[in-house]
């Protein structure tokens, strides 16, 4: 704001001063081409320019936040016109007052042509003060529009990411609920482990995007817990290039996607799953490939909802307005997703 008032007082100063300047030399040269050869005051002349400039200083004082409405421009053309009958009284007033009978004569003699230049260069100041206006209100309401897109943005995105949380939430407690019967102490175990992951989550609230290595060790949290549940069913296989390690992510982007390879790959399947998880870099893109089994049989029957990936997709238009940052594929009863990360220096 500091920044447009000094922008707009600049312009003030420069457009009134550069009108002085020019005002003085055309009325000087006009003097001096009538009289010749006879010697000119230079009074007739700057009494006019100081007062053309004193009019526009008033036409930024009064219209400063002015923004004409439709079918207002007669009012514009009054405003203009009574501030050119002032400025050609100020003129004559001083000349009346203190400088010789030629100036005068003169003045009266050109006084038309006077009129109308006054009243054009008036009607150009009112012209740009009106100009700058609706660009300072255009650049305020798009400023404002963009804070509450923001705003919209952030909340929906965190909206989405609670969403996400229940359904693993419910079934870690279901979990802990059956097996404090018959392994009390694993239950114990996931308890703690649930505890821990629920507090990393809470810390992420907060931030949009958070580091790749933050990221994996919550992951790792999570598969343990998951390894509770599954026992020695579920082993996971990490795949993790050496160039990630400034690389960052949205919060909470793996997990649902590790949830939704779990789901398929362990609720169909009977016998060990692996699940495996690749990360590497290319092309200013961090590429999370994940992978799992699933029995083509039932995958149609079992498939839900399909809100995970859809919830995510949503998410990374929404940080990157991109559509094609999450892929998926299914190859010889191998399902694939793949989630593309720009990473912007």
């Amino acid at each position: 704001m500091i920044f447009k008032l000094s922008s707009k007082n600049r312009l003030i100063h420069a457009s009134s001063w550069t009108i002085c300047i020019l005002y003085f030399i055309l009325s000087y040269f006009l003097l001096w081409w009538d009289l010749r050869p006879q010697p000119i005051s230079p009074y007739e002349p700057l009494i006019g320019a100081l007062s053309i400039t004193t009019c526009c200083y008033l036409i930024y004082s009064t219209l400063q936040y002015y923004l004409p409405r439709k079918n207002q421009y007669l009012k514009i053309t009054l405003i203009c016109l009574i501030l050119t009958l002032m400025s050609i009284g100020l003129s004559l007033f001083f000349l009346n007052q203190f400088f010789d009978d030629l100036s005068l004569t003169h003045f009266y003699e050109v006084l038309p042509y006077r009129f109308i230049i006054n009243f054009l260069l008036l009607l150009c100041a009112i012209i740009i003060n009106i100009f700058w206006n609706i660009q300072e209100e255009y650049e305020d309401n798009k400023k404002r529009k963009e804070e509450s897109e923001r705003i919209l943005r952030d909340a929906e995105l965190y909206n989405l990411r609670q969403q996400l949380q229940p359904h693993f939430l419910f079934n870690s407690l279901n979990s802990i609920i059956a097996l404090i019967g018959v392994k009390p102490e694993e239950a114990k175990n996931m308890t703690f482990q649930l505890s821990d992951f629920l507090r990393g989550t809470m810390r992420k609230d907060d931030k949009q995007l958070i580091s790749l290595k933050d990221e994996i060790a919550h992951l790792r949290l999570y598969l343990d817990i998951e390894k509770v549940r599954f026992g020695h069913r579920l082993s996971t296989a990490f795949q993790i290039g050496e160039e990630i390690d400034e690389t960052k992510v949205p919060a909470m982007i793996i997990q649902p996607v590790l949830e939704n390879a779990i789901k398929f790959g362990l609720y169909n399947i009977i016998g060990d799953v692996e699940i495996t998880i690749d990360i590497h870099t290319s092309n200013y893109l961090l590429f999370i490939t994940i992978t799992n089994p699933y029995d083509s049989d039932q995958f149609e029957t079992k498939k839900g909802t399909g809100f995970g990936l859809s919830s995510i997709r949503r998410r990374l238009f929404l940080l990157y307005g991109r559509t094609d940052l999450l892929e998926t594929s299914m190859t010889n009863n191998i399902f694939t997703t793949t989630l593309k990360i720009p990473q912007y220096d």
